[in-house]
């Protein structure tokens, strides 16, 4: 079976779904329409450029609501790629492709569970936006409420912690985005004449975000192994850059802030003159889910205007539910080796929406990434070892998931 599914997956990678060719998109949707229905769904249709489909086997079993993504990132750099991006190689038990593992793979990992198990009915809904930030996924789920209700959801697209490592991934910390500008002065001054008592725009916003407070103490610890030196190769840290203490605690389970991006008079245009104004964009990423009003209070201070461009939630799932014993059950029988409980610092625009529209539905998150995968950058891969330990994988869920009820 899986020579049938790798043929499978190079035909959908041939595609190029990139989020934002609508054209390449919508024939990508059809494509996984066939699919769904050539591996036992029906009342398969399309939802825009979404896919749904539904495995009933038995209404007594419970039902399952798997979701995935079809669309893919843009190439970049395309004198990066080894080989095309969009046709796919295999080299070293791997395929080499755009959307391989990210999430064409992902996907095809629980089409072919279904073929393995018969233990749980299972809903399909296969996005088309995900790239993009999943901007109608919400309205979307509200308008498909009752053709969506399900007793569980698997949402499968986040990475493993290593390959060969299957990984439940449950957390996600939030994001904001404020814009902060300081302003001092009515036009820029003399930098002799004045410096030293007209008050420096630059200066006084570097101060203010050195001195924004935000919680420095995790809510949780992690107990995972930490490969300096991988980590330094992906991030591309520099040799001299120092690493802090516990960063899976950093990363997963304390806010932190970013300055995406600043704006006053550039280098090349500087004179002997004070800023009369200067403008940053922050990114806070956050664990409880108030520290953006905190932001704003301790932003509010003379000289300076602060708006709140947007914000995401945290999400963390109540990890002592039986799902997640099941699923660990289900990922070690799969994988050989124990799954790993995981947190991750980004946000996951689908997570909010689906936990909005699920309620008390607890939401699984695996995937079939693992680090040198390179989703989102050239060289995308799929590690097909992996990829056939996470179909038996998704068949033990269903198993394990059938014996909740």
């Amino acid at each position: 079976m899986t020579g049938e599914f790798m043929s499978l997956l190079a035909e959908l990678v041939r595609i190029p779904s990139i989020s934002t060719a609508h054209e390449a998109v919508q024939r990508s949707a059809e494509a996984f329409a066939d699919v769904l229905r050539a591996n036992g769904c029906d009342d398969v249709q399309l939802l825009g450029s979404a896919v749904y489909g539904h495995r009933h086997v038995d209404r007594a079993l419970p039902t399952v609501l798997v979701y995935g993504h079809h669309d893919v990132q843009p190439v970049g750099r395309a004198d990066a790629w080894i080989s095309p991006p969009f046709e796919p190689e295999i080299r070293g038990g791997r395929m080499y492709g755009r959307g391989t593992s990210d999430d064409k793979g992902g996907v095809l990992a629980y089409v072919a569970a279904t073929r393995i198990s018969r233990d749980c009915n299972v809903k399909f809904l296969i996005e088309g936006e995900e790239e993009i930030g999943s901007p109608t996924l919400g309205a979307l789920l509200d308008a498909h409420r009752e053709l969506l209700a399900c007793d569980y959801a698997v949402l499968c697209d986040t990475p493993n912690f290593a390959t060969g490592t299957p990984s439940i991934t449950y957390r996600l910390r939030g994001n904001v985005i404020i814009d902060v500008e300081v302003r001092c002065l009515q036009r820029p001054a003399h930098s002799g004449k004045f410096g030293g008592v007209a008050p420096d725009a630059v200066q006084r916003l570097c101060e203010l975000i050195t001195s924004i407070d935000l919680p420095r103490e995790a809510d949780e610890t992690f107990d995972l192994p930490f490969d300096e030196e991988s980590f330094r190769r992906d991030v591309g840290l520099l040799p001299t850059a120092p690493l802090p203490t516990a960063p899976y605690e950093r990363m997963w389970a304390t806010p932190s802030i970013t300055i995406t991006g600043i704006e006053a008079t550039p280098v090349a245009q500087a004179g002997n003159q004070i800023n009369a104004s200067a403008r940053a964009r922050l990114s806070l990423r956050t664990v409880r889910g108030d520290e953006g009003e905190s932001l704003m209070r301790q932003l509010d201070q003379p000289f300076v205007t602060a708006r709140m461009i947007s914000s995401a939630d945290p999400w963390k799932a109540d990890r002592t539910h039986p799902l997640f014993a099941a699923a660990r059950r289900a990922l070690e029988r799969g994988f050989g080796k124990p799954a790993v409980m995981t947190g991750s610092g980004g946000s996951i625009g689908f997570v909010p929406p689906f936990a909005r529209l699920l309620g008390d539905t607890p939401l699984l998150l695996t995937g079939v990434q693992d680090p040198p995968c390179n989703a989102h950058s050239e060289n995308e891969s799929l590690h097909l070892g992996d990829w056939e330990k996470a179909m038996h994988a998704g068949a033990c869920l269903f198993e394990e998931l059938r014996r909740l009820q």
